[in-house]
């Protein structure tokens, strides 16, 4: 189903992509001199997701935290089981031993859902479904209890000191309690809820209105600025978000900056170039399936690394590192690092073939089989 808002279809593409191309160590790092993927992309989707918000004092909290639940939380859970069962295959493997399972540890590893979030090094980048669930629940919460004396504007303002509070309390500290990780990373991206929204209600119509080339050229200004002001052109805002860890700036205010700048870059992209993406199948796909290639691309490098080891079994590939492959989940062939687009288009496209793959052959027949066996009224 394509979805209707297609400015927005396309930046949710462009920032899954963003996720893709950054695992794969920059097949095609686009501006990414300029804006490190990984100092703005995760703020852009809860922008993203706060543009589409509507909770108002009229939300039914029950019903809203149900249908969230139904949406992260669940398809979260479930992926992770999926996750560490497909892990543990691929060890098999690739070590070309039956390896112990571990469940008392797996087990254990679920409960890192409402902590870091990262129940896997396979699915890593999952950590991101937890804490939009969190957001989106404390916020709806807020906006319902003070929703007679909202205003975004005013809101932003302890939002933006609470998430540069969190930068410079991550940076004091070498390591979280786990218990503080959830709280301060809500606290963190509420801001870009809130932003999103303002976006949506008072900045959007402005900014059509703008000359989006002049637009354009100035945030690259502001962005080379706000570098020189760094050790180098390289230093990203964040590292490891899921454990608040590698805030490589020395500025707390660096990762709002850096965050503000880089989303308001790719939606003036989008808003300037992006029509000719608005009708396309694929583009649609992938902004459709964001959750799922968020939760599987590094699944199907593994994949595909188990397709090159099959080979490199039979003959043998140069560069290719066995020892590594098998020790890490992270591992890429990269002989040339031109071949890094393979791994891309596995990663990308991969997880929207197994999601089309599920829709047609399992969730289409239940749901028909479901409403074939309800009675007729």
């Amino acid at each position: 189903m394509a979805k209707e808002n297609k400015k927005f279809m396309v930046l949710s593409a462009i920032g899954i992509i963003m996720v893709v191309d950054s695992h794969t160590w920059g097949t095609f790092n686009i501006f990414g001199n300029f804006f490190p993927f990984n100092s703005f992309f995760m703020p852009m989707f809860v922008f993203i997701s706060g543009y589409f918000n509507k909770a108002d004092k009229n939300t039914d909290l029950w019903k809203y935290t149900k249908r969230k639940f139904m949406t992260l939380l669940l398809p979260y859970l479930v992926v992770s089981v999926i996750a560490l069962i497909t892990e543990w295959l691929i060890m098999c493997y690739k070590t070309e031993a039956i390896q112990p399972f571990l469940m008392e540890y797996k087990l254990k590893a679920l409960l890192n859902t409402f902590t870091s979030g990262e129940i896997t090094t396979i699915a890593l980048p999952m950590w991101f479904a937890p804490m939009l669930f969190a957001v989106q629940i404390v916020y709806a919460l807020m906006k319902k209890v003070l929703s007679d004396h909202w205003n975004s504007g005013i809101a932003l303002i302890p939002f933006i000191a609470l998430h540069i509070f969190v930068v410079w309390y991550a940076k004091e500290h070498d390591e979280l309690p786990e218990y503080l990780l959830l709280p301060l990373k809500v606290l963190f991206f509420l801001p870009f809820m809130e932003m999103g929204i303002l976006y949506r209600d008072v900045l959007e119509e402005k900014l059509r209105k703008a000359n989006h080339l002049l637009l354009l050229t100035v945030l690259l200004i502001i962005n080379m600025v706000r570098i020189m002001i760094l050790p180098n052109e390289y230093d990203v805002a964040f590292d490891s978000m899921a454990t608040l860890s590698g805030f490589t700036s020395p500025y707390a205010v660096t990762p709002l900056l850096s965050s503000v700048v880089g989303i308001l870059f790719w939606t003036e992209v989008v808003e300037l170039i992006g029509k000719p993406f608005y009708g396309s199948r694929v583009v649609n796909a992938i902004s459709e399936n964001t959750f799922y290639i968020m939760s599987f691309h590094v699944i199907f490098f593994n994949i595909f690394n188990c397709i090159i080891f099959t080979i490199n079994r039979f003959a043998v590939l140069p560069g290719f590192e066995v020892q590594t492959f098998q020790d890490s989940n992270w591992y890429r062939w990269d002989y040339v690092s031109q071949f890094r687009f393979v791994y891309f288009l596995f990663g990308l496209l991969g997880p929207v073939g197994l999601m089309k793959l599920y829709d047609r052959f399992i969730k289409k027949p239940v749901v028909k089989l479901i409403k074939k066996q309800q009675p007729d009224t």
